[in-house]
């Protein structure tokens, strides 16, 4: 039997710009290796980022991979959501609600725009088209059911890949559909932050989502199901844990405030399912070689940062917000002086909460760049 590939990303904000450029990187290994993408499967950020490949792969991958990564350099805070609007709208219902005013608060940010910025930035018509015509097999995003608490996997698809059964011991739900703008949105509305989405599907699956990342930010198991045998994996995080004393980390900081604990909150909800199924691949491996007439081994090629690069993208966007906002002296720029008072001014760990949220080119170009930079990693 021929071998699968498939292609899995992360989920990562404004760090998709990262994934990007990563993904150029892995695309010209697959291009020389011959081994190009059938399944495409990501996550938020990543969801954008599959969509986006699979509307432009009748280019080939390697020119689709260099052209996503340009239109994420157009990517602004005002194609995202309102800096300011969400500033001051979220604080003022805030307050109504602790005067007891019925007055709901769906969201933090307002992300009015990103609706039509998807539409606008994203071949749809080329992707239904590229899919139909067997270019890609499949093209999927994962976003989690507030109802059943599980995560659902919709997926466009042609005849070439089979739609996996409902996985129990994951909760995990396959779904046809043709994607639509709602699911890239349900996929990325990151709790709290931005709003829960309803996605009017088929198959009983109409509902409220929220961010597939929540519970499967790196797809991994979809794409094994879909039947993939050699997995691409971009992500933003590295794919192994820290080791060693606390105060021998990069990132030691000391006591952390609110915003260093939502930082943590984050990198712990992107990184750790990630790496634990990695190491459950690499287990089934290790048991596939010895029974292969039960499992198949699944090979993967990561491309994402180092554990000693783990601190870069924060890093980066630290350094460009400070350079933009002493330029244009803050309030000259009333979005880059929302997001500043949304990010907790100057916390520690600013640049990885300003990593997530940074729509602005100054840094989405860099962070495409330091993508591309990327050292691929293949399983043993």
């Amino acid at each position: 039997m021929a071998e699968r590939i498939g292609l899995v990303v992360a989920g990562a904000g404004a760090r998709g710009a990262f994934e990007a450029g990563a993904m150029a990187t892995l695309a010209k290994r697959m291009a020389a290796d011959n081994t190009p993408p059938s399944i495409l499967v990501g996550t938020s950020a990543g969801a954008l980022n599959v969509v986006g490949l699979g509307g432009l792969f009748d280019l080939g991958v390697v020119r689709a991979a260099d052209e996503l990564a340009r239109r994420w350099g157009l990517f602004r805070l005002d194609d995202v959501f309102e800096p300011v609007n969400s500033v001051v709208g979220s604080g003022l219902r805030y307050l109504a609600q602790i005067a007891g005013i019925p007055v709901r608060l769906p969201s933090l940010l307002d992300t009015d725009p990103l609706r039509d910025t998807l539409k606008r930035m994203l071949p749809w018509d080329r992707l239904h088209e590229n899919i139909a015509a067997g270019t890609i097999g499949a093209v999927a995003v994962t976003a989690t059911s507030v109802a059943t608490r599980g995560t659902v996997v919709f997926v466009e698809r042609n005849s070439s890949v089979d739609l996996p059964l409902y996985d129990a011991s994951r909760n995990i739900t396959y779904v046809d559909t043709m994607l639509t703008v709602d699911h890239v949105l349900a996929s990325a509305a990151v709790p709290a932050l931005f709003r829960p989405v309803h996605v009017p599907d088929s198959h009983g699956w109409s509902g409220w989502y929220v961010d597939g990342g929540l519970l499967l930010n790196t797809p991994l198991k979809p794409a094994i199901d879909f039947g993939a045998d050699l997995l691409g994996v971009v992500a933003t995080h590295p794919p192994t844990w820290p080791t060693g004393f606390p105060s021998e980390q990069p990132t030691h900081t000391g006591k952390p405030d609110v915003f260093g604990a939502a930082a943590l909150s984050m990198r712990a909800m992107l990184a750790d399912r990630m790496i634990e199924d990695l190491r459950a691949i690499e287990r089934r491996n290790e048991y596939a070689r010895v029974c292969p007439e039960i499992a198949r081994q699944i090979s993967f090629i990561f491309a994402g940062p180092a554990l000693d690069q783990a601190g870069e993208i924060a890093a980066l966007a630290d350094r460009i917000f400070r350079e933009q906002f002493a330029c244009l002296r803050g309030t000259q720029n009333p979005s880059l002086w929302a997001l500043a008072r949304l990010i907790g001014g100057e916390a520690a760990d600013r640049g990885d909460l300003l990593s997530f949220l940074f729509f602005d080119p100054a840094f989405t170009e860099a962070a495409a760049e330091l993508g591309r930079a990327v050292e691929l990693v293949e399983s043993g």
